[in-house]
């Protein structure tokens, strides 16, 4: 990360005045509300009248530059109770909750949460007033921006709870007797001094990453559970084994059990001859590693400089603290996820996995949510989907696996939605399943949410994550064309043939099923779909006499066990034109009654075994007819059609 510069400094325009011209622009209103009440900003290019919460107010008018909107900076306060701090002479910092923004003025290069940015148009003063990017602050504030009537723009945000208990402080910095600075989810803390910059930890709120101002240091924070706890002596074994299993030379190293929270400590060079000091810590059912390196420093006693700061880390949050920055967006046990490609922002569980590029969130427990946008079919309508999401259940569940209870009307973002509910039991216990399904400008948002059985938490938490979904409908039309469509009642009925030129061999796949590893000129392929999966392995090396008796053996039930392997067939037939053999077993896998049919033949010295599993919870006439085509259409040489069939 390259510092923030100082390099433009308008003529005739002092520190001072821009702070004046910050606080008086805007008088600092009443922004915080109630969780769940909507903060709104209505303006528009080229007008001096706008709307602060229902409230008509005066600013300097907005305009375009470069095709950026842009608008006073102190409106964000007025609306939302966001805060400002200057740094330098031209240096602008915009914050809210664990987000900041940075921008200088005369200058494009602009930083949110440590990441560097270019923005259409620099910041500049008109008349006075800093004009600031819209787009580039309401982004910081994790803002959403719309067209309203009459061509203006209707700028909305949902405070957290924090952001709304939080008392506004009074002057121009945020951070002003802010001395420490943590995570209160995560439960650590540790001094905030000055010039400590934070950095962009992605969407893993478990790591928290820092340098200072003057990039003399860079420092991370990680915290990850640890069922298990370790003494010093064992946190000094994990930092000296993680150290020289990544080529690292140790040269110091320390452990601390006297301390508050007792500690390891280690001193190390890495590959590039950086030196590093890394400490760890276990407290509350958590490993806390903290990692410091200094580019300047080339002894190891040079990172002695820092102990203050590193001594200051402490494995608890004191929530009454109000000198404490929290870094955690963490409220009432959920965390945001958000993906800006889509314009979609919602709340999941703060324990669940967080991936918002592929808009996919799961519990280690299995509960997850998934999120997919596609095209709709020409016609479409959230009835006619709902019948598409029900025949597909029908048709990979069989009745006695699943339960469905009616739709339900309502409404996300605005929009009408429909929202199903089912119950699924694959054998292990009965899962929930929540629907909602939304369209909206050629498109549909399908929302997924499954909640495992027994994770009774997971499931009461259904609503709150309906109620967090927010969607910018003019993202997706500003970000993608036509995208893939998701027609159930089509896509059922078509397959793609694909061909092994290193084997000699074709087959047709379902354009339903998953691919998992579908490199046809290599030895194993293997698609999934609903309750099973699809495998072919062709081996050069062994006899099928051989594959044979490897199969019966893997497959024998020495301990008796009524729920391990059971051989309940072995049939000499043939297949493709060609003698085979056919396996077929039955037995329970994590409690799931599974039946499989390995199907073992020869051709030109290659032995292939074709596995087939199929959960007996979804063992339906549908899927196994559609099995039964996949196998009837293999084939040896060239296929006609590379083509859909």
């Amino acid at each position: 990360m390259r510092r923030l510069g100082l390099k433009y400094i308008p003529r005739g325009l002092s520190v001072m005045l821009v702070f004046l011209l910050l606080l008086a622009i805007f008088p600092a209103g009443d922004a915080y509300a109630a969780e769940g009440a909507l903060l709104k900003l209505s303006l528009k290019v080229g007008s001096t009248s706008a709307t602060v919460n229902g409230e008509p107010i005066a600013i300097q008018k907005p305009f375009t530059e470069s095709g950026a909107v842009m608008v006073p900076l102190g409106i964000f306060k007025k609306a939302f109770g966001s805060t400002v701090s200057l740094e330098g002479s031209d240096v602008v910092k915009v914050m809210y909750g664990p987000h900041t923004g940075a921008m200088t003025i005369g200058s494009t290069t602009a930083w949110k949460d440590g990441v560097k940015i270019k923005l259409a148009a620099p910041p500049r003063m008109v008349s006075g007033v800093l004009m600031v990017p819209l787009r580039f602050v309401t982004g910081v504030l994790g803002a959403r921006v719309t067209a309203a009537d009459g061509g203006g723009l209707l700028v909305t945000l949902t405070p957290s709870e924090k952001e709304a208990a939080a008392e506004p402080e009074s002057g121009i910095d945020s951070d002003v007797g802010k001395t420490r600075i943590g995570n209160s989810y995560f439960e650590w803390s540790m001094n905030y001094p000055p010039g400590l910059v934070v950095g962009d930890s992605g969407d893993n709120e478990s790591v928290a990453t820092f340098m200072s101002a003057e990039n003399d240091y860079y420092l991370e924070v990680h915290a990850s559970a640890l069922e298990v706890p370790l003494d010093p002596e064992g946190l000094l074994e994990n930092l000296v084994r993680s150290s020289e299993e990544g080529g690292e030379t140790v040269l110091d190293r320390k452990v601390v059990p006297g301390a508050k929270v007792p500690y390891a400590r280690i001193v190390s060079k890495d590959s590039s001859g950086a030196l590093w000091e890394g400490r760890q810590y276990y407290a509350g059912g958590r490993l806390y590693e903290v990692y410091l390196t200094d580019d300047n420093a080339v002894n190891y006693k040079d990172l002695d400089q820092y102990a203050v700061l590193l001594d200051s880390f402490q494995t608890s949050y004191n929530s009454s603290d109000k000198s404490i920055r929290d870094l955690s967006t963490v409220t009432n046990g959920l965390r945001e996820g958000y993906n800006e490609d889509y314009g979609i922002s919602l709340l999941v569980p703060a324990d669940w996995s967080v991936d918002d590029q592929h808009l996919y969130y799961e519990s280690k427990q299995g509960s997850y949510l998934r999120v997919k946008v596609s095209s709709a079919p020409a016609g479409s309508t959230l009835e006619s989907w709902s019948r598409e999401l029900e025949a597909q259940l029908r048709d990979t569940y069989v009745t006695e696996a699943y339960t469905l209870k009616d739709s339900i009307a309502g409404k996300v973002s605005g929009e009408p939605v429909l929202i199903n509910e089912m119950g699924l039991n694959p054998g292990n216990g009965w899962s929930t399943e929540y629907q909602i399904l939304l369209l909206k400008n050629g498109y549909r948002y399908y929302f997924e949410y499954r909640t495992e059985s027994g994770q009774d938490s997971d499931k009461a938490r259904f609503t709150d994550v309906l109620n967090s979904i927010d969607i910018d409908f003019t993202q997706i039309k500003e970000n993608f064309g036509r995208l893939e469509t998701d027609d159930y009642a089509l896509l059922s009925t078509k397959s793609v043939t694909k061909r092994s030129k290193a084997y000699g061999y074709s087959i047709d796949i379902p354009r339903l099923w998953t691919p998992y590893q579908d490199i046809f000129e290599s030895q194993t392929v293997e698609y999934r779909f609903t309750g099973g999966r699809f495998q072919i392995y062709a081996s050069p090396d062994v006899t099928m006499e051989y594959a044979v008796s490897q199969l019966q053996s893997y497959y024998q039930n020495t301990k008796k066990d009524p729920k391990g392997p059971q051989v309940k067939s072995v049939e000499e037939t043939t297949f493709a034109g060609v003698p085979a053999t056919i396996l077929t077993v039955q037995q329970t896998k994590n409690s799931i009654p599974v039946s499989t049919r390995n199907i073992i033949f020869s051709k030109n010295d290659v032995v292939f075994t074709i596995t087939v599993t199929l959960n007996d919870a979804n063992a339906t006439a549908s899927q196994q007819a559609v099995l039964e085509r996949v196998l009837g259409s293999f084939g040896w040489g060239n296929p006609h059609s590379l083509f859909l069939a």
